[in-house]
Parts: C-alpha cells; sequence; structure tokens
C-alpha cells in the first residue's frame, strides 16, 4: 500500500486479523480458496465486460457480504449491471476540474483512523457559500462512490459511519434540492452494489426542520439502517459514540483538521495511479446479450432481485 494510502487508510493493530476471524477466515489458506472461487466463477460470466479483478478487491467483496460466496457472486453481478443502468454517476474525467466546485462547496471524506470497532468514519461538512447553490446533489453522490471503489481496494473495516455536520447548512434548502428518485439510486449503489454496511448516521444540527428531512430520507433504507439515524444539538454526545482520536481537531479529536485531510484525499484521488485504477473499475459493466439466461436464474436467482431494484 502506497505511504500516502497508509496515512489516510489506516487500520487498527488488529483489524485484519480480527475481520477475517469475525467471517469465519481465521485460516488464511481458507480466503484464499474462497477468492479463487469468486475468481473461477467471475472468468465463466459471458456478461461481465471485465473479469480480471484484484484478488484484494474480491477479498473485500467476499468480507462485505459475511464470507458467503453466494452473496458475493450476487452483489458483483448487481454491482456492475447497476453500472451499466446509472453509468452517469460514474462520469468524470479529471477529479480537480470535474468537481471544483464540489470541493469548495462542502468536505467529505472518509477519517483516518478506525473506530474501536473498526468502522470506517465518513465525514460531510457543508459550506455555507455561494458554491453550495452551484454544486449538484449528484456530486456529492459520484464523490461518495469514488471512495467506496477506492476503499474495496485499501481499507479493512467492519462498515462505515457517517458524520453529517449541517451547522452551517440551511436544512430546508437540502430539503428542497433533494431529488428523491436519485437520492434512491445512489442508496441501492452503496448498499446493494458496493454491499456498504452503514453502521450509523450521526447528524449535527440544532434546526427543527431535520425531522422532516429525515421523514424523506430514512424511508429509502431497510427499517435497522434508519434506526441507526440519530442527531446531535452538539459535540459532547457525539464525542460518546465515535472515539476522540478519529476525530478531527474541528470536532474536539485528535486528529488532523479535517481540512488537511481533505487536501490529503484529493491529492490522492488525482494521482495518476488512482485516475487508472477508477477509470478501470468503472468499465466493470455487464452486457446483457451475452447473459445465460438459465444460469442467472438457476445459480444466482437474481432475475427477481433486479425487477425489484428502485433504480428509477
Amino acid at each position: 500500500m502506497p505511504q500516502d494510502t497508509q496515512d489516510l487508510v489506516q487500520l487498527n493493530p488488529d483489524s485484519v486479523k480480527y475481520i477475517r476471524k469475525l467471517y469465519g477466515f481465521e485460516d488464511e489458506k481458507k480466503l484464499e480458496e474462497a477468492i479463487d472461487i469468486l475468481d473461477a466463477w467471475i472468468k465463466k460470466q459471458n456478461h461481465f465486460t471485465k473479469k480480471d479483478f484484484p484478488r484484494k478487491y474480491l477479498e473485500s467483496t467476499i468480507l462485505a457480504n459475511k464470507g458467503s460466496i453466494e452473496r458475493s457472486k450476487s452483489k458483483l453481478d448487481k454491482l456492475c449491471t447497476l453500472r451499466a443502468i446509472l453509468g452517469f454517476f460514474f462520469k468524470f474525467s479529471n477529479i480537480r476540474t470535474d468537481f471544483s466546485n464540489f470541493f469548495k462547496a462542502t468536505t467529505l471524506i472518509p477519517l483516518p483512523k478506525l473506530t474501536d470497532k473498526h468502522y470506517r468514519v465518513i465525514l460531510l461538512r457543508n459550506q455555507n457559500n455561494e458554491y453550495f447553490d452551484k454544486t449538484p446533489f449528484t456530486d456529492y453522490y459520484k464523490f461518495m462512490l469514488i471512495y467506496c471503489e477506492y476503499l474495496l481496494m485499501h481499507d479493512y473495516s467492519d462498515g462505515m459511519m457517517f458524520l453529517i455536520d449541517y451547522t452551517d447548512t440551511n436544512v430546508m434548502k437540502v430539503m428542497n434540492q433533494l431529488n428523491i428518485t436519485e437520492f434512491k439510486q445512489f442508496s441501492t449503489l452503496i448498499t446493494e452494489g458496493y454491499g456498504t454496511r452503514i453502521k450509523g448516521v450521526h447528524i449535527i444540527t440544532t434546526s427543527k426542520t431535520i425531522e422532516m428531512l429525515l421523514n424523506i430520507v430514512k424511508p429509502v433504507f431497510s427499517q435497522k439502517i434508519a434506526n441507526r439515524f440519530s442527531v446531535h444539538s452538539s459535540l459532547d454526545t457525539l464525542q460518546e459514540i465515535i472515539p476522540k482520536n478519529v476525530l478531527p481537531v474541528e470536532y474536539g479529536g485528535t486528529e488532523r483538521s479535517y481540512k488537511e485531510i481533505k487536501d490529503s484525499w484529493i491529492e490522492l484521488l488525482s494521482s495518476k495511479e488512482s485516475m487508472e485504477y477508477l477509470k478501470a473499475s468503472r468499465e466493470a459493466t455487464v452486457n446483457e446479450a451475452y447473459r445465460l439466461k438459465s444460469d442467472y436464474n438457476e445459480h444466482l436467482g437474481l432475475a427477481g432481485t433486479f425487477r425489484t431494484l428502485s433504480i428509477d
């Protein structure tokens, strides 16, 4: 792992051992065999446009699906299919130029350290400036999906916890700008495609309008995830949930400033190596003309699943 990635995607000393054991792979040989099985299955999928997935990518996919190879097959097929259906979420050519207004309007970053439970905390902090109005919500979704793709290759966490700072945000404006159909598409991608396990959504705000926003957003998710939304009027209750060593100094923590972390992420994702990886990953889609219908129904049982995905 490159040094800059190690600085931004830090693990606990026992993260790898803990998560592998949690999902039945205490024996590394057993994990390698599972990766071999998934890799062999991919190479037999005529409808996949990409068949050379890195082993770390496949390992992360298996662990995200709690060690189930069959669920991993299903999720990988869903992700490739959703990329084909919702390709506009993956369209960008240059990180710095395509997201220039986004960077001025907000901070969206994974924090470097994991929690004690091996969760990766994602910080979203909006700036109350003219660029917020110029930035489509699609850019938020696109950039979060860039992180999902990157972390599949470099992280070893047991889920994500979202910290949303709306202190300087007009929540009513967020409600008015939110396209619920597009938000559903994004949530389908992140949970059904990437298999992200959302361990908590913690929102900092004193706005009474937040309950109206949550009444719109929470039904998009499962009841389990909806129950994990919490609103904090101050940092006091937040620090009871997220350790101080994870939080940036602006939030009463001991981690470096979120501004410094943001700059480092932009630098890392803009690098030639990262851009080549991200562009190659978005080519992993499907060509339905080559899908074997019998295998599709018998082995994966995905036909009904795709019919019920709320993507439009």
